[in-house]
């Protein structure tokens, strides 16, 4: 890190990556929570020589997609500048499966680009959906908005094409994570604006269910509709509240939207921009949309409010909703919010632990605050913003910063700051551990850490 703090610039590429969290196969509640069972984590470590890397795979030359676990694999979301196939160069979305345990390729998908160019599929930027594991399959979104589903052999089973079908505008990338309950696939459509804020497909769906065996649609809803302020890249997140079970999306409108999960039947929806004064909520760059998934806990939802990093590096607000409600809970159901001068916008997923929320924004600040009261506890300054999110394991937790600086820190109600690694390269996609192992990638290399 460099002594001072410096004034806070976003890299210079478009679309997001998101920052979720691995879907764990036996999680009986798939809420999202950046907190991973783990042991024996390294804290320090030097890919420059090798202290600490028990292997590392070289990727694309821009990753945003994972790194997931999927049994002894590890799948990542790269581009395709550095290509595995001679038959298939040329700009493309990669999805790059890796032995877990060495490192080893094993196979590889890839997706033209689409024709309609930057508007929809930026170049260069590669697959930017997190994939999800099941336990039997992968799940993501392609750059093209097509959701894929392939077995542990980089088979396809099925995939449906939500442009195509449906007419979804991405805003220059589609990017969400599935989410696997049950029999049914749940995934945020992307669709969003142009560039001067006009919303081409207002009638296209912006969530949807599948069924998981087929890929057979369940339901969809376009709730958002005209009232999209950006793109919508994040993901959703599923759990239970007041006895029922409900799947929750954030949308590029800036509200979170509940659904009953068989049906779509509309449960709960809150406005995001309600803290915003009347003149700020008329201006259009004023106001936040939810790009962060939002995580569901104990009745409560977490989430921070975010925009396209491109956008105004604003003042922003996290959320603690209770997610028991009916119909607009925005007035009746905020169970806490948090503000703060160096607070700003996020587009990175929480993690919960201790109670305790840890949550890093794009000023390059990575906050701890009580997860009941919203209090402030502690604040690390990265320097740098923070794209990835925040994992909580062994009991540290790891801050990955945009310019590759990675923080440990001890977890708890103190700032403990255990020690910052240099990465070579920028750091957008968010770390996993399992057992001894911290698996982290940055824009060109996957690297898998842990003490030999």
């Amino acid at each position: 890190m460099r002594p001072g703090r410096p004034s806070v610039t976003v890299a210079a590429v478009v679309v997001l990556w998101l920052p979720v969290p691995l879907l764990e196969a036996d999680d009986p509640n798939p809420g999202r929570n950046r907190v991973a069972k783990a042991e024996n984590l390294p804290v320090t470590w030097d890919v420059a020589s090798g202290e600490a890397v028990l292997w590392s795979a070289e990727l694309g030359t821009v990753t945003y997609g994972g790194p997931t676990i999927a049994g002894d694999l590890i799948v990542v979301g790269t581009n395709n500048e550095r290509p595995r196939d001679p038959t298939g160069t040329g700009d493309r979305g990669v999805v790059m499966a890796f032995d877990r345990h060495d490192g080893g390729f094993r196979w590889q998908i890839t997706h033209e680009k689409l024709e309609t160019g930057d508007a929809n599929d930026w170049p260069l930027q590669g697959v930017c959906s997190t994939p999800s594991f099941d336990g039997e399959r992968l799940y993501y979104v392609s750059n093209r908005g097509e959701l894929i589903v392939a077995d542990l052999d980089g088979r396809v089973d099925w995939s449906f094409d939500m442009v195509g079908e449906w007419g979804v505008f991405p805003k220059h990338m589609a990017a969400s994570t599935p989410l696997v309950v049950d029999g049914l696939v749940f995934a945020s459509t992307s669709n969003g604006v142009t560039d001067d804020g006009r919303v081409p497909a207002p009638e296209a769906p912006s969530f949807a269910a599948f069924e998981r065996a087929t890929g057979r649609t369940v339901w969809h809803d376009g709730s958002p509709g005209a009232g999209l302020i950006d793109g919508q890249w994040g993901s959703p997140s599923h759990g239970r509240a007041a006895g029922r079970s409900q799947v929750v999306f954030p949308a590029g409108d800036g509200w979170l939207h509940a659904f009953e999960p068989a049906t779509g039947h509309a449960l709960w929806r809150f406005d995001g921009n309600s803290a915003l004064a009347p003149g700020e909520r008329e201006r259009v760059e004023s106001r936040h949309v939810f790009v962060a998934t939002p995580v569901l806990l104990e009745n409560t939802v977490y989430i921070a409010a975010g925009r396209d990093p491109e956008a105004s590096l604003r003042a922003g607000v996290l959320w603690a909703v209770d997610a028991g409600g009916s119909d607009d809970v925005t007035a009746s159901r905020v169970r806490w919010r948090f503000e703060d001068p160096d607070f700003g916008r996020a587009i990175a997923t929480v993690a919960v632990d201790g109670g305790i929320v840890y949550v890093a924004d794009l000023n390059g600040f990575l906050f701890a605050l009580d997860a009941d009261t919203g209090e402030k506890l502690w604040v690390y300054d990265a320097l740098a913003p923070f794209w990835s999110s925040p994992l909580v394991a062994d009991g540290k937790v790891y801050a990955a910063d945009a310019e590759g600086d990675v923080a440990v820190l001890r977890s708890g109600r103190t700032l403990d700051l255990l020690a910052e690694n240099v990465m070579p390269r920028p750091v957008y996609s968010s770390p996993v551990a399992v057992g001894s192992v911290l698996y982290l990638a940055t824009s060109e290399t996957l690297y898998a850490l842990g003490v030999h």
